[in-house]
């Protein structure tokens, strides 16, 4: 995960479970409770799409609960394939790649650094499609497109997120001062 990134789910993260440290300002000898993992969960319920939450959870617990995301991406790829009425491809079925490219997606929105590793062939080859099941220029030419929607899913949820999280957070402090 890239620093920008980790810098505005940070908040989130330390405190997100039960029995992590509290290291929240608090004010004492008010009676009032401390901000506890509760709260923090709070920012995620607050949060309007359910690929936010997901993407926020993914983000959280370090790519480990990819599947709500993945399965999210996968069906914006199927649906708007078949709203174009694009074909089959002939060595590969249409939701395999989408599976596959959907992985990829999700794992080079969380590690930018992956951008300048791959070039165009071995972005395929990271996805897992081989180069006798599809082209890179087939690729390139009739599904690449699809690709760019689901990393714009991805990186609106994100945004959408952190923008979530830092409102939750901001009104959460001012509650604790009122």
């Amino acid at each position: 995960m890239n620093v920008v990134m980790a810098e505005k789910f940070e908040w989130l993260t330390h405190g997100i479970t039960a029995k992590s440290p509290n290291f929240e300002p608090q004010a004492h000898g008010t009676g009032e409770k401390p901000l506890n993992y509760e709260d923090h969960l709070g920012a995620i319920a607050s949060m309007e799409t359910q690929l936010a939450k997901s993407v926020t959870a993914l983000i959280v617990f370090d790519g480990k609960c990819e599947s709500d995301v993945r399965i999210h991406l996968v069906n914006i790829m199927l649906q708007n394939a078949v709203a174009y009425k694009r074909r089959e491809p002939e060595q590969i079925t249409m939701s395999h790649m989408a599976y596959l490219v959907a992985r990829m997606v999700i794992d080079f929105a969380l590690d930018p650094t992956l951008e300048n590793n791959f070039t165009a062939q071995g972005r395929l080859y990271y996805a897992g499609i081989n180069g006798h099941q599809m082209t890179q220029n087939v690729y390139r030419l009739t599904w690449k497109g699809y690709e760019n929607l689901m990393a714009l899913a991805i990186e609106s949820a994100i945004d959408e997120a952190s923008k979530a999280i830092e409102m939750y957070k901001r009104n959460t402090y001012k509650e604790m001062k009122a």
